[in-house]
């Protein structure tokens, strides 16, 4: 029973070892411009940028001063960078204002269809950060964006309806107090039937 117990924990303990790491999305950045662009990672994912131009020194530099690469050198790339939260991140270069990126971190939903007596989650972000809050917006079929919460500081709230039909759920991160925030998520859909 005891050596069973020994070869099952060194199993997983060897599955986890050699289980990789997610890789972190690249940008490229060359001829005075960020490619892809915009790039979309998951929640938890990062990016990191690499500078391809030739004799140029770029940043990668977040709109609202969540983050800034340091100054990259041809040929250097940064630190692999995490979004947490979904949103779409806009950011530019320091040293040349006119190039400008995007960062697209979709919302996540616990499953895209139930019931009526289903209660869904929806993943808001993986981590918090210190004076932000998220504002969730919600959609009926093919209704208009209305928003659906705001302050949010936990990272996930649920849905329930009791009424069939499709809706369609996205968030942003928002600077308490001020107006600094980022675009609205990539969206994603939940139908009740």
């Amino acid at each position: 029973m005891r050596r069973s117990f020994i070869v099952a924990v060194s199993l997983a303990s060897l599955v986890l070892i050699t289980l990789p790491a997610q890789a972190a999305s690249q940008v490229t950045i060359q001829g005075s411009s960020y490619a892809p662009t915009p790039v979309t990672v998951g929640e938890g994912g990062s990016v990191q940028w690499h500078n391809a131009d030739t004799g140029l020194s770029h940043t990668a530099t977040s709109d609202i001063g969540l983050w800034s690469t340091p100054t990259l050198m041809t040929g250097d790339t940064s630190a692999a960078l995490p979004f947490k939260a979904a949103g779409v991140y806009a950011y530019h270069c320091k040293i040349h204002p006119f190039m400008h990126g995007k960062v697209r971190v979709p919302i996540e939903v616990s499953s895209a269809s139930g019931g009526t007596s289903t209660v869904f989650t929806i993943t808001l972000a993986t981590g918090s950060r210190l004076h932000w809050s998220f504002d969730v917006q919600k959609k009926a079929g093919a209704g208009l964006w209305k928003i659906w919460k705001t302050g949010v500081t936990s990272l996930s709230v649920t849905f329930h309806h009791a009424s069939p039909g499709t809706w369609r759920f996205r968030s942003r991160l928002h600077r308490n107090g001020s107006t600094l925030r980022t675009g609205w998520s990539p969206s994603k859909v939940i139908t009740i039937s």
